[in-house]
C-alpha cells in the first residue's frame, strides 16, 4: 500500500497564482490532455498535469523546486488542447513569476517591479540614482584629476562614470541572482533526495554547455505548434541584447584596456566600425523582436498566451532600450555639441535611455527577463539527473499520441 501523505493546501498562494495569470487554474479535470500534447514533456516527468494538481491543492513548496514549470516554454499547446479551458501553459507561466519573487534577493523588488501599481516607483529609482550620479560627477572629477570629454555625451555623463555606476550595479544585481539560483538548485536537489529519484547522469560543466547550446539554438521552441512564430522573435530578442552587450564589453576595453596595452582607442567608433555595425544590427533585431512579441501576443485565439505587467513590462523596456538608442545615435551624428538647446535635447533623451537600460540591467533578476537565468539553472539541472529526455511524439503520427498514457500517474515525483 503507497504512503499516506498529509497535504496542507495554501489558500493565500492558491490565491496569488489565480491573480497573477492562472485565473482558469480551478477548470482543470486532470484528463492529461495537456500532458499528452505536450512535445517537450516526457513519460518519466510528464508535465504540465501534475504542476496543475499541485497548483490547485497550494503546494508551493513543491513547485518553487520544480524544474518543469522552465522545462516549459509557454508555447500554449496545452492551451489550444485543453477542453476546460483551463490554461496549463498560462497557469505554469504564473507559478514562474512566483518562482522569481520567492527566490529573489531582496524579495521585495521583484514583486515591485512586476506589479503595476509599483513601476512609477521602480522607474523613479533608476532616475534618482542617475541623478545623484550627475550631481557628484564634477566633484568626483576634480578629487581623482580627470578631465572633462569633450564628446556630446560623455560631456553630460563621462564614459568612467555611466561604466562605474552601471558595472557596480549591474555586478552586485548578479552576484544576488547567483545566491538565488545556488538557492533553487539546492531546493530541486533535495526534493528529488527526498523522493529518492536523486542520480547524477551528467557532470555539472557538460549539463550547463547542453542547456546553453539549447538556449543559443532556441532548438526547444522548434517544438511547439499553436504559438512556433514566438521562436524568431525571442531569437531576435535574445541576440538584439546579446549583440549589444558584446558591444558593450568591447567599448570598454578599448577604452579602458586598450591605452594599457600601447593601442590608442577608437571610441566612440565610426559608423562603419564593424562594433558599431554590429551594434546597429543588434538595435534593429531587438526593436524587431519586441515589436513582434507586441503583435504575437495581442492575437485573439486560444493558443496565445496571457500577458500581464510581467510580460509587458519587459517588452516595452526593450523596445524602449532599441528606440531610444537609434535616437540618441542619429543625434550623436547631427548635433553639434556646441549647440545649446539640440544639445540639451539629444542629453534628454540619451537619459531616458539610460534609466531604461538600468531598468534592463539591473533589474533583470527580478523582471521576466529572469527566466533566462533561471531557464538556464532548470535545465541544466534536467540535464544533470537525466529528467529531461524529450521525444517528438507528432513526428510519428496520430499513432504516436495514442500510445502515450492518458492518464500518467502523480506520485512524489510525478512519474
Amino acid at each position: 500500500m503507497a504512503e499516506a501523505v498529509l497535504v496542507r493546501p495554501d489558500r493565500k498562494f492558491v490565491d496569488e497564482i489565480i491573480a497573477s495569470g492562472g485565473g482558469d487554474l480551478k477548470r482543470c479535470m486532470q484528463c492529461a490532455n495537456c500532458s499528452v500534447v505536450c512535445e517537450l514533456s516526457d513519460g518519466q516527468h510528464p508535465f504540465p498535469r501534475k504542476e496543475m494538481a499541485w497548483a490547485q491543492w497550494g503546494l508551493e513548496d513543491r513547485l518553487v523546486s520544480d524544474p518543469d514549470i522552465w522545462l516549459c516554454h509557454q508555447c500554449n499547446d496545452c492551451s489550444a488542447h485543453c477542453p476546460r479551458g483551463a490554461r496549463p501553459g498560462d497557469v505554469l507561466a504564473a507559478l514562474r513569476r512566483h518562482t522569481v519573487a520567492h527566490y529573489a534577493i531582496p524579495r521585495f523588488l521583484a514583486r515591485w517591479v512586476n506589479q503595476l501599481g509599483m513601476l512609477p516607483v521602480t522607474f523613479l529609482i533608476p532616475v534618482v540614482v542617475l541623478a545623484l550620479a550627475l550631481l557628484a560627477r564634477d566633484p568626483i572629477a576634480s578629487a581623482l584629476g580627470l578631465e572633462s570629454e569633450p564628446a556630446l555625451y560623455a560631456e553630460f555623463f563621462p564614459h568612467w562614470l555611466l561604466i562605474g555606476l552601471f558595472g557596480s550595479l549591474t555586478t552586485l544585481s548578479f552576484v544576488l541572482a547567483i545566491v538565488s539560483l545556488t538557492r533553487m538548485w539546492g531546493d530541486m536537489r533535495a526534493a528529488d533526495v527526498a523522493a529518492g529519484r536523486y542520480k547524477v547522469a551528467a557532470g555539472f560543466l557538460a549539463s550547463f554547455l547542453v542547456a546553453l547550446k539549447s538556449i543559443l539554438a532556441h532548438d526547444r521552441f522548434g517544438f511547439c505548434q499553436a504559438q512556433a512564430p514566438r521562436r524568431i522573435s525571442h531569437l531576435a530578442l535574445f541576440y538584439g541584447f546579446l549583440a549589444l552587450f558584446v558591444v558593450t564589453i568591447w567599448a570598454t576595453i578599448d577604452l579602458y584596456l586598450n591605452p594599457v596595452l600601447g593601442i590608442a582607442p577608437r571610441y566612440p567608433f565610426s559608423l562603419l566600425h564593424p562594433m558599431k555595425v554590429l551594434a546597429n544590427v543588434g538595435g534593429v533585431a531587438l526593436v524587431f523582436g519586441a515589436v513582434k512579441v507586441v503583435r504575437d501576443r495581442s492575437r485573439d485565439d486560444k493558443g496565445t498566451p496571457s500577458s500581464g505587467a510581467f510580460d509587458w513590462t519587459l517588452v516595452w523596456v526593450l523596445l524602449g532600450v532599441g528606440l531610444t538608442g537609434f535616437a540618441a545615435e542619429i543625434f550623436r551624428f547631427t548635433v553639434d555639441p556646441a549647440a545649446g538647446a539640440a544639445r540639451t535635447l539629444a542629453w534628454s533623451v540619451y537619459f531616458v535611455h539610460l534609466v531604461l537600460v538600468f531598468q534592463l540591467l539591473v533589474y533583470l533578476p527580478y523582471s521576466k527577463f529572469a527566466h533566462v537565468l533561471y531557464r538556464t539553472v532548470a535545465m541544466a539541472y534536467a540535464e544533470h539527473t537525466g529528467r529531461y529526455r524529450p521525444v517528438r511524439k507528432r513526428s510519428a503520427g496520430s499513432a504516436a499520441l495514442a500510445a502515450t498514457p492518458a492518464r500518467p500517474a502523480l506520485g512524489a515525483g510525478g512519474s
